[in-house]
């Protein structure tokens, strides 16, 4: 009875670091960033348009109802108040804009325009959070001009959150008072 219940525990032991393992690593949380230092990431530019592209990020300013044309700027980079910009990364769920040393309407006006979701202002870095992850974001910028060194995405759990421990039985186990090795548990058969 006892050999029994010592392999039941050692199956309950497997079982949770398995589980473990996997809830660690669907909650993980990845990043990449796009830099507007210089020109070396814009693949495209005319009056119209902009595109960079850099580590799978692609940032598209469009024109749209803008009555500027989009400037050649860079360090950081300017994006004309009425204009549209998509930032696209593959499962979102936050996004972080460095605005550092830029004027505060020109930080401000990412958070004033956003709409689809929520947009807050910590110093210099502007958080844009989402309730689920997104491949794509557009926003038009309503407010003011806005600008940017960088952008950086990140994918993981949806809102920017960190997923809670999960609960473990307490005082649940009948073998209490046998403690098991992952070795153990597996000379076991477990």
């Amino acid at each position: 009875m006892k050999m029994q219940t010592k392999k039941l525990a050692a199956i309950f032991l497997c079982l949770c670091l398995i589980f473990s393992v996997l809830f660690i690593t669907s909650a993980a949380e990845n990043s990449a960033t796009i830099s507007f230092a210089d020109k070396a990431n814009r693949t495209v530019f005319n009056t119209n348009q902009q595109v960079w592209v850099q580590n799978g990020i692609t940032v598209t300013n469009n024109k749209g109802a803008s009555t500027s044309n989009v400037a050649d700027y860079f360090n950081p980079a300017r994006f004309y108040k009425n204009s549209d910009v998509t930032i696209a990364y593959p499962g979102m769920t936050k996004i972080e804009i460095d605005c550092n040393n830029i004027p505060a309407k020109n930080t401000d006006a990412w958070v004033n325009s956003c709409k689809d979701a929520t947009a807050t202002k910590s110093g210099s870095i502007i958080t844009i959070t989402f309730a689920n992850a997104v491949d794509s974001f557009k926003i038009q910028l309503t407010d003011n001009q806005a600008r940017a060194n960088s952008i950086t995405v990140y994918t993981g759990e949806a809102g920017g959150t960190t997923p809670e421990e999960p609960e473990t039985p307490e005082n649940n186990d009948p073998a209490a008072d046998s403690t098991l090795t992952v070795k153990e548990a597996i000379d076991l058969g477990a």
